[in-house]
């Protein structure tokens, strides 16, 4: 019997059944396509530091998504129970895109942990602890 922390490869990247099962519901809720960019367990983009070298991350690419498309995806990500925020480009470090941390996901590296705070928190999630 498969297990929620099982790692599983969903759309190319790889995640837990956790995580991909709360993406495919705010997929359906949504109506808008998840199109990952990076998933969970994977140390290999310096810019995430270690955000995703656990479980609960995903990074989702939004060149394809009009505004209202993204808007709302972020909505139904958080709905899902996700961390959610829209990163605009920035030059050099990383293009834009939608991050999500699902909460509680208790196989998370502890920088996803931190940022399930600064979540709860109304922070950025980033470094500089800005309003989100």
């Amino acid at each position: 019997m498969p297990k929620a922390y099982d790692k599983i490869t969903w759309r190319g990247v790889t995640l837990n059944r956790r995580t991909a099962a709360a993406l495919e519901w705010a997929e359906k809720k949504s109506g808008v396509k998840i199109s990952p960019a990076q998933g969970s367990y994977n140390t290999s983009v310096d810019a995430s530091g270690t955000t995703h070298a656990g479980g609960g991350a995903v990074d989702i690419r939004t060149v394809y998504l009009s505004k209202t498309a993204r808007v709302k995806l972020v909505k139904t990500l958080k709905d899902a129970g996700f961390a959610t925020w829209h990163r605009k480009a920035v030059p050099g470090l990383w293009g834009e895109h939608i991050h999500a941390i699902a909460l509680d996901d208790r196989s998370a590296s502890a920088s996803a942990k931190w940022q399930m705070g600064e979540y709860l928190a109304g922070r950025n999630g980033l470094t500089n602890q800005a309003k989100d």
